[in-house]
C-alpha cells in the first residue's frame, strides 16, 4: 500500500525533529562557533569535518560532501526510504503518519498498526517467558552457547508448552479475538469454539523490519518429534516471508559502510555469527531468495555473499538465489564450506577466523556453477571431459560479455585438454563469429526512435546529459580562493594581481576577507577557525572551493587564467551595460547635445572594451 503524506505533515515532522538531537544519537557533537562539529558517520576520518547547523537544521560534511536536513540524515544513517524516515521521525515526535488516499487505505493502515502493536506485545510476552525463570527454551539456548546480551539484542523468546497461553494473555490485554487471529498468532479450533496458540514449546525469533517494528515470528521446536522443526508466522497484512530478511534491522547500520552482506539460511546462523562479531549477516526466512528480497539487499549492499548449507537442498537454493541476485545487479559470491555444514557450526566450533577464511575463498557465480558441474563428471576420462565441456558450454552461453566468455574458455581448455576453438563452437555453433554481434546490439543506432517497449524501460541505462557549461567567473573565483587558502605566497600574488577587484559572489567575498584577516593576524590559515565563522550553506561553498583541482606545477599560469576569466567577465558585463544604454539612447528622435556627447563617450568605451577582450 502506498501512503501519500501531506506536505504540511512532512514540514511538521521537520519542525519538531531537532537535527542536533537526532544526529547526537549517532555522532558525538561539540559546539564550534554557531554550529556543531563531529566525526562524519558516512566516511572514515580522524579530524572532525561533519558540521550540524542548529539554526538552519541542516548538516554538511566538509570531508565527503554529504549534506541535507534531518530526514535526509535518518534516510542515509538508517538506510530508509523517504516515507519510512518520515514515519520514524514522526513517531519519535509524537506525530502519527497516517495520511492516506482513501478511507479503505486509512482503515488498512489502522489495521496494520494494530497488528504491529499486538506483535510487539506478543514479543514482550515471549521474551519475559524466556528470561523470567528456568525453562526448556533457556536451557536450549545455553546449550547452543547463546549469551544473555545476544538474547536481548535479538529479542529472543520462549513459547510455553500450553495451548492458550499467549491467546489468554492478549485477550486480558484488551485485544479482540478477531484481531489476534488477524496477526496470525492463533488458530481457530476445528472441533469447538475458541482458538489456540500457533507457537507452543518453541524458541521464538521475532522478525523485525528495518523501521524497528515486529512483523512476524519464527519458532524452533524444542523436541525432536515436534513437527515442523521451524514454523513461521503466516502471511498477514504486515508480514510476507518472501519480502523480508531476518536480522536486517540489526545489520543495516553496518551495511551502510561495508556494503557487504552475508545471506544465510537460518535464524541461528545469524545469531551465532552476530555474537562472534560478524554482524552483517541476514537470513532469507526460507530456502531460496525471492526477487523482493534481492531488491531489498541491493538497496543496502553492493556485494552479497550467499552462505547456504552445503547439502543438496542448500545448493539448489543457492543457484536459484544467485540468479535472482544477478538479475537485480548485485555482485554475488558463493561461500562453499569446507570446515562444516553451515555457518552456525563453523563459527561455533572452529571460530571466527575459520569462517572469515571461508568467506575469502568465496566463488563467483560462474565459478560456482563450474564447480557443481565438475562434481557430476569424471575429468580423468575422455567421456567425462566431453560431457563436462558440453554442460559448461551451456552455462557460458548465458554470459553477455565476450571478454568473460573468452577468459573462461581459455581456463576450461587447459583443464579438459580440449581446444578453445572446439569449446567456442560448442557454445556458439558454426555461426559463432557472428553470434556476439547479434547478442550485443549497439546502444546507439542510426534510428531516430526506439520501440514502445524500449521507450518505457531503462534497458540501456540511459541518463540525461548534465549541462557542461558553468559560470566561468564563479569557477575562477573559487580557483583563486583555493590558491589563497593554499599558502601565503599565493595569497600575495593574488593581492598584487587583483588590487581593485571584489568577488562577485558575496560568500566568496566573505571567505576572501577571512583569509586576509587570517594571514594578517596569524600568517597562516586555520580552516577550522574559518568554518566556525560560517553557516552551514557557506561551509558547503567552502567545501566546493577546497575540491577545486589545480596542478602544483602550473599554479602561476592557473592564477593568470583565473584573473583573465574574471577580467573577461567584468568586461563582458560592462559591454552589456553600455550596449543596453546605447539602444535606449539611439531610439530617441530629438537628442540633446549632452545625449549625443554621451553616445560618443559610450562608443569610445565600447571600442576600448572590445580591444581588451581581444587580448584575453
Amino acid at each position: 500500500m502506498g501512503i501519500n503524506i501531506h506536505e504540511g505533515l512532512i514540514e511538521e515532522v521537520r519542525n519538531r525533529s531537532d537535527i542536533v538531537e537526532t544526529v547526537s544519537k549517532y555522532v558525538a557533537l561539540k559546539k564550534a562557533g554557531s554550529n556543531y562539529k563531529g566525526l562524519c558517520p558516512f566516511h572514515h576520518e580522524k579530524t572532525p569535518s561533519f558540521i550540524v547547523s542548529e539554526e538552519k537544521q541542516l548538516y554538511h560534511c566538509f570531508g565527503c560532501g554529504q549534506g541535507g536536513d534531518v530526514i535526509n540524515f535518518v534516510m542515509k544513517m538508517e538506510n530508509l526510504d523517504f516515507i519510512d524516515a518520515v514515519t520514524a521521525l514522526g513517531e519519535k515526535a509524537g506525530i502519527r503518519i497516517e495520511e492516506t488516499s482513501s478511507k479503505e487505505e486509512k482503515k488498512e493502515f489502522e489495521n496494520r498498526n494494530l497488528i504491529f502493536e499486538i506483535n510487539r506485545e506478543a514479543a514482550l510476552y515471549f521474551y519475559n517467558n524466556l528470561i523470567g525463570k528456568d525453562n526448556p527454551g533457556l536451557r536450549y539456548l545455553k546449550e547452543r552457547k547463546v549469551e544473555l546480551n545476544t538474547i536481548k539484542k535479538f529479542g529472543l523468546g520462549y513459547a510455553e508448552n500450553r495451548w492458550e497461553a499467549l491467546n489468554s494473555h492478549l485477550l486480558k490485554k484488551g485485544y479482540r479475538q478477531e484481531q489476534i487471529l488477524s496477526a496470525g498468532l492463533v488458530l481457530k479450533r476445528s472441533q469447538k469454539d475458541g482458538c489456540y496458540d500457533r507457537f507452543r514449546n518453541r524458541i521464538i525469533f521475532p522478525i523485525i523490519n528495518t523501521t524497528g517494528k515486529v512483523i512476524g515470528f519464527g519458532g524452533r521446536a524444542l523436541e525432536d518429534e515436534q513437527q515442523p522443526k521451524y514454523l513461521n508466522s503466516p502471511e498477514t497484512s504486515v508480514f510476507s516471508k518472501g519480502k523480508n530478511l531476518y536480522g536486517l534491522n540489526i545489520a543495516k547500520k553496518l551495511l551502510g559502510k561495508e556494503k557487504r552482506v552475508i545471506v544465510v539460511e537460518g535464524y541461528m546462523d545469524v545469531i551465532s555469527l552476530s555474537q562472534r562479531g560478524i554482524v552483517n549477516a541476514v537470513a532469507s526466512l526460507g530456502t531460496a531468495l525471492t526477487k523482493e528480497q534481492a531488491t531489498l539487499l541491493k538497496r543496502y549492499a553492493d556485494e552479497v555473499y550467499v552462505a547456504y548449507d552445503g547439502d543438496s537442498a542448500g545448493q539448489t537454493a543457492t543457484l536459484r538465489g544467485l540468479e535472482v541476485l544477478g538479475e537485480v545487479g548485485c555482485d554475488v559470491r558463493v561461500v562453499t564450506f569446507t570446515q562444516g555444514k553451515d555457518p552456525d557450526e563453523i563459527i561455533t566450533k572452529k571460530g571466527k577466523k575459520t569462517f572469515l577464511d571461508e568467506l575469502e575463498r568465496a566463488l563467483s557465480l560462474i565459478d560456482y556453477k563450474i564447480s557443481l558441474v565438475k562434481k557430476e563428471h569424471d575429468l580423468t576420462t575422455i567421456e567425462g571431459r566431453i560431457k563436462f565441456t558440453k554442460a559448461i558450454s551451456a552455462v557460458l552461453k548465458q554470459l553477455k560479455s565476450p571478454v568473460e566468455v573468452d577468459a573462461y574458455v581459455k581456463k576450461i581448455s587447459v583443464e579438459v585438454q580440449i581446444s578453445e576453438e572446439a569449446i567456442k563452437t560448442e557454445i556458439y555453433g558454426n555461426n559463432r563469429y557472428n553470434q556476439p554481434a547479434k547478442m550485443h546490439k549497439p546502444i546507439v543506432s542510426g534510428e531516430k526512435h526506439r520501440s514502445r517497449f524500449e521507450r518505457h524501460t531503462n534497458k540501456y541505462n540511459i541518463e540525461s546529459l548534465q549541462p557542461t557549461e558553468k559560470l566561468g567567473y564563479l569557477e575562477a573565483e573559487r580557483g583563486i580562493l583555493k590558491l589563497m587558502l593554499a599558502d601565503k605566497q599565493h595569497f600575495d600574488h593574488v593581492k598584487t594581481m587583483l588590487k581593485t577587484y571584489h568577488f562577485t559572489d558575496p560568500v566568496h567575498e566573505k571567505i576572501a576577507e577571512m583569509i586576509h584577516k587570517a594571514y594578517e593576524s596569524m600568517n597562516r590559515i586555520d580552516i577550522d577557525l574559518i568554518m566556525n565563522q560560517l553557516d552551514i550553506d557557506e561551509i558547503a561553498i567552502l567545501h566546493n572551493i577546497k575540491k577545486v583541482v589545480i596542478s602544483e606545477d602550473n599554479t602561476q599560469k592557473a592564477l593568470i587564467d583565473f584573473v583573465n576569466q574574471i577580467a573577461k567577465f567584468d568586461l563582458m558585463k560592462r559591454k552589456k551595460d553600455i550596449e543596453t544604454e546605447l539602444k535606449v539612447m539611439e531610439k530617441k528622435e530629438n537628442k540633446s547635445q549632452m545625449e549625443i556627447a554621451r553616445i560618443r563617450e559610450l562608443c569610445i568605451q565600447l571600442e576600448k572594451i572590445l580591444k581588451e577582450l581581444k587580448h584575453l
